[in-house]
């Protein structure tokens, strides 16, 4: 039973919720000109600010199989502060797609508020692809790969841990 969890939460085998207002504002385009601009119109918004709860607590996974919660590692607050700025900056991220699955990525990064209740999650696949992926979805985001001064910048805030 633990082994289905695991895999099951790591990798997201569980369906999201995504709001119809959500869906007609960002994914129900004819085109991805369309769909990039409507991206672009809400860049900064607040109500699409990841993770869209305040943020007590930042947990770094490794997504290894059985062993990523033994190995966790709570992220400072101020690279906490530099994480949330960063998620929310599309400067760090270039409208490339690429495919990729999540059992890729080396990390993820949970986001707790004040009750322990997790409000926010992130896959990154940095050494391969570049990309993330977000729970609640953000437009800030993009389609979640990094740019290249996001590859470097994400780098340099998870480089301590």
């Amino acid at each position: 039973m633990i082994m289905i969890y695991d895999n099951n939460d790591r990798n997201q085998y569980y369906s999201i919720f995504t709001p119809e207002e959500e869906l007609k504002a960002f994914f129900m385009h004819k085109t991805s000109e369309e769909q990039e601009k409507a991206y672009e119109q809400n860049f900064g918004n607040e109500k699409y600010k990841f993770p869209r709860n305040k943020v007590a607590k930042v947990k770094l996974y490794q997504n290894k199989f059985l062993i990523s919660r033994l190995t966790s590692k709570d992220i400072s607050e101020s690279d906490k502060i530099k994480l949330l700025n960063f998620f929310n900056d599309p400067e760090n991220f270039s409208w490339g797609e690429t495919t990729w699955s999540l059992d890729e990525s080396e990390y993820i990064l949970r986001f707790f508020d004040e009750k322990e209740v997790e409000v926010g999650k992130i896959w990154i696949c940095l050494e391969d692809c570049g990309m993330t992926k977000s729970i609640p979805f953000s437009p800030n985001m993009k389609y979640g790969g990094l740019s290249k001064s996001g590859k470097v910048k994400i780098k340099e805030i998870l480089n301590d841990y």
